[in-house]
């Protein structure tokens, strides 16, 4: 096996039209901000993920049934979703009732 040997000299002579950066954390942090500063994303607050919160509960079988044939008819219109997004499009349309309404509908859900 040859090994190839370079001289001291070739190690040390720059290659032309390379830059020669002072270390890994360079300019590069300060063009990132720079362009933040310049182009800032309309949804920025909102790209941040948010912690989830695991939580269990029961249902009954026929409300069970219902979150299935819900996401069945919206499957049929080409629209996947799980059931954690159907339980949160309803307190989504339930935060948006009036307290009258709110206080109908809730009442109409019967207690275990």
């Amino acid at each position: 096996m040859a090994t190839k040997t370079v001289s001291a000299e070739a190690k040390a002579k720059p290659v032309e039209g390379a830059k020669v950066s002072s270390g890994v954390s360079g300019t590069l942090p300060i063009k990132r901000k720079r362009l933040a500063k310049a182009f800032p994303l309309p949804l920025d607050e909102q790209r941040k993920k948010e912690r989830v919160v695991r939580e269990k509960f029961s249902l009954p079988k026929a409300e069970y049934a219902r979150l299935e044939a819900l996401k069945g008819r919206l499957a049929d219109q080409g629209l996947a979703v799980k059931k954690s997004q159907l339980v949160r499009a309803g307190l989504i349309l339930l935060a948006a009732l009036a307290d009258e309404d709110l206080r109908e509908v809730v009442s109409k859900v019967p207690a275990k």
